[in-house]
């Protein structure tokens, strides 16, 4: 067995024999830079991480080194930290855009940093401390560790210093070396607009007022807004809007981070409501943008606004331009045809009109299936109609004259692109789309992928656990349609899931009777594609036994 002693300078790697170092303390030379490396081989090695890089000294008694921070995390070097420093938590990230590979380690219960400037705090195995908190992406430490710290410098944007941190875990982490972390300040606000801590008077102007913005806290608004440029002004318009709370008796929670200051706000329309009105009271004028926000909160909204009569008096023209004409709805006689547009303000419109996002029309002979409003915009293959509906809660399972639901008709469109259907499959399902209901005639979703040929859908629908083996009032199954039609890219997916190549029908007919058939077919109208398409799929038959 090989372990790979890695040089703490340059990082080039030298394979030594395992039995060589085990029990063992000492130093080598780097071959390659001839930097002078430590080692301590003194603990039991594991099968499982005899062979992973090791660097870290648990026994560490030296200065810590002077460069940039680097380490080995999860059994590679890593470079590049950024790091920060917030209520006594040192944490340093890999990649700062927060992404899936995102490497981060937390130690928690350190001493206030600036009690430990220029002093070294050490912890070892021998002498641990019950108040430090080790955490590596999510991951509790309980591994033997040799921690020391010391801080060089302190100020209101930024902590610097040193860190030695060994880990005796499965990875032999270790991180070592110079840090700066940004100095990162957490505010809470409640749901009446009070903080547990003030904010710091380095703050700008336009921060500060952002955040009082948000919290309602109206007085100390007033202390920064008369400073603030008519730009900074719109956006606190702007960001009023955009954090609106849906409905009167939500509180939702909005963590905003700007700057070195991470707020937490527990959001309530009524005191949102207070900042807008203070803003519109202090000549803030909505601009296109302010009255498209404004437009979305309206539409969403159970009940009117409190802040609308003030629009109305104020701004009387802005208002029947953006919102009077579209707010009243102007198709009386309710067949929908408007849906065609695909315009989901005048969607939204109607469905503040008539009070349902399930709104059926009762009426026999304009809508003789009793199609939702979901499920009209599915049949006229409308994407953005149906992506919005499905976002603010439309039903996804509701039933029309057939037993058919909004499932169906995507299955059964041959209008809409690819990316689209896809896109709007993966909402149904998340929404929680029934994808083994069957229609009036015993048909699932997945008969009308075998139809229509579209094994992308088909995948989703058997990702979502729909049956393959579901038969229709005839006896047929996806797999018959499949055959029927020559859709063999569906076939073979059906096939490789465990469907039955040779269920019969009610009529004794198996797939390959229905392909013969339609071969037969095709060599009378003389059709190449529709023989090679039925070819096809006689030969993937054959390959499993069909």
């Amino acid at each position: 067995m090989k372990t790979i002693l890695s040089c703490s300078n340059c990082f080039s790697g030298h394979s030594v024999s395992t039995s060589k170092l085990e029990g063992k303390k000492g130093k080598y030379r780097c071959k390659k830079c001839s930097s002078w490396n430590h080692f301590d081989y003194r603990i039991e090695f594991g099968s499982e991480s005899s062979d992973s890089l090791v660097l870290f000294d648990l026994n560490f008694e030296e200065q810590i080194p002077d460069h940039k921070l680097q380490g080995q995390i999860f059994g590679r070097y890593t470079t590049d930290f950024v790091s920060e420093w917030s209520n006594e938590e040192l944490v340093f990230l890999k990649d700062e855009e927060g992404t899936e590979d995102d490497i981060r380690i937390s130690i928690s219960g350190l001493p206030e940093l600036f009690k430990l400037k220029n002093l070294l705090f050490d912890l070892t195995t021998e002498s641990p401390s019950k108040s430090i908190n080790i955490i590596i992406n999510q991951n509790v430490n309980v591994s033997p560790i040799r921690l020391s710290i010391t801080v060089e410098s302190l100020n209101d944007h930024s902590v610097s210093g040193k860190l030695y941190l060994a880990i005796a875990d499965e990875w032999n982490t270790l991180l070592h070396g110079n840090f700066t972390a940004t100095h990162i300040y957490k505010i809470k606000f409640d749901e009446h607009g009070d903080s547990d801590k003030k904010i710091p008077e380095f703050v700008s102007n336009e921060l500060a007022a952002k955040i009082y913005a948000l919290s309602g806290n109206i007085l100390a608004l007033q202390e920064n807004f008369f400073l603030l440029s008519q730009e900074n002004k719109d956006e606190l318009l702007t960001l009023v809007m955009y954090h609106w709370p849906e409905n009167q008796s939500t509180i939702s929670e909005v963590h905003f981070r700007e700057e070195n200051l991470q707020v937490v706000f527990q959001l309530s329309q009524k005191k949102l409501n207070e900042t807008l009105i203070f803003l519109l009271s202090n000549q803030v004028v909505p601009n296109g943008k302010h009255w498209k926000l404004i437009h979305d909160v309206v539409c969403h909204a159970e009940g009117e606004p409190l802040f609308i009569p003030l629009l109305k008096h104020k701004f009387p023209e802005g208002y029947e331009n953006h919102l009077g004409s579209s707010l009243e709805s102007t198709n009386e006689d309710k067949t929908l045809d408007w849906l065609d547009s695909d315009d989901v303000y005048l969607l939204d419109s109607f469905v503040r009109t008539v009070g349902s996002l399930d709104y059926v029309i009762k009426d026999s002979i304009r809508n003789p299936l009793g199609f939702s409003l979901l499920q009209e915009s599915f049949v006229r293959s409308r994407y953005k109609s149906c992506m919005r509906l499905l976002e603010r809660g439309a039903d996804p399972n509701q039933l029309d004259g057939n037993g058919e639901t909004a499932i169906f008709k995507l299955c059964q469109d041959s209008t809409l692109r690819l990316q689209e259907k896809t896109s709007l499959m993966d909402e149904l399902i998340r929404r929680g789309a029934r994808v083994n209901l069957q229609s009036v005639n015993g048909m699932t979703p997945l008969h009308w992928c075998s139809v229509f040929g579209e094994p992308s859908m088909a995948k989703r629908l058997i990702r979502a656990g729909i049956d393959i083996h579901i038969t229709d009032n005839s006896g047929s199954t996806a797999l018959h349609e499949a055959c029927k039609f020559g859709n063999s890219a569906v076939l073979a997916l059906l096939l490789e899931s465990g469907a039955k190549s040779n269920a019969k029908t009610l009529d004794e007919k198996t797939g390959r009777d229905l392909a013969f058939e339609n071969l037969e077919i095709a060599e009378l109208e003389d059709d190449e594609e529709k023989k090679n398409r039925c070819q096809r799929v006689l030969s993937l038959l054959d390959v499993y036994g069909g």
